[in-house]
Order: C-alpha cells, then sequence, then structure tokens
C-alpha cells in the first residue's frame, strides 16, 4: 500500500466533510502533501544550484590551476619591520579648527547643492 492510498483511505470525498475530526484530518492531509513538495521542490533547486557552481566555477578553477601546474598557492611569511616607527602629530592648533570647518561646511554644500550660506557649522568633534 502506497503513503499515499494510506492519506486518502480515511475520507470518503463524494460526501460532504460532517465532523470535526474529518476536517481536520483532510487539513492535516493537505498540509503534509503542501510541505512535501514545496520542500521537494526546493531540495531539488538546491542540488541543480550546487551542480551549476560547481561546473562554471569550481572546476575551471581547478582546470586554470591544473594547466598552469600549480597548486594552491602557498602564503608568504610576513616580514620583519626594522624601520622606526613615525612619531605621531600633536593635537592640532585652533588655526586648523576653522580650517576644518570650512572643509566641513563645503563637503556638506557639495553634497547637499545648497549655497554655503544657507547653513552653519555650530560645533564639531573630533572621533
Amino acid at each position: 500500500m502506497s503513503y499515499f492510498a494510506l492519506l486518502s483511505a480515511n475520507v470518503d470525498y463524494t460526501k460532504p466533510l460532517e465532523s470535526a475530526t474529518e476536517k481536520l484530518a483532510l487539513g492535516g492531509q493537505m498540509l503534509a502533501m503542501g510541505l512535501g513538495v514545496v520542500f521537494s521542490v526546493l531540495l531539488l533547486l538546491w542540488f541543480s544550484l550546487e551542480i551549476f557552481h560547481y561546473l562554471f566555477a569550481t572546476l575551471p578553477e581547478r582546470m586554470k590551476a591544473k594547466e598552469s601546474g600549480e597548486s594552491k598557492p602557498k602564503p608568504e611569511k610576513p616580514k620583519a619591520v626594522t624601520s622606526a616607527p613615525t612619531p605621531v602629530a600633536p593635537n592640532p592648533a585652533p588655526a586648523t579648527d576653522t580650517e576644518l570647518i570650512a572643509v566641513i561646511t563645503a563637503a556638506i554644500a557639495a553634497s547637499e547643492n545648497a549655497p554655503t550660506g544657507s547653513f552653519r557649522v555650530v560645533s564639531f568633534r573630533r572621533v
């Protein structure tokens, strides 16, 4: 006896469903069939996409590496740094803050397509 015969054995589809248990049984059968079909198709799609990935991405890379005679590239060891670190500049002078405000104002005006006099930078905080 097949799975489908077991599902449909309990319900006579020629008569209307009268009891709640018959209705629930039919609903459960429809739910199981629907979920089974949907997930079967999704599994089939996933499998076909994996095959396409192997055929069009992985296989050509392997063939190219085989033709050039290379295996996986070996990572290089990092070289030691021999130069001294550069000194960090002290906090900028207050004159640089006005230049920074001018640059920020010009950048905002350019991005908003507005004249520079239409807004004012009140404050800013260094991050």
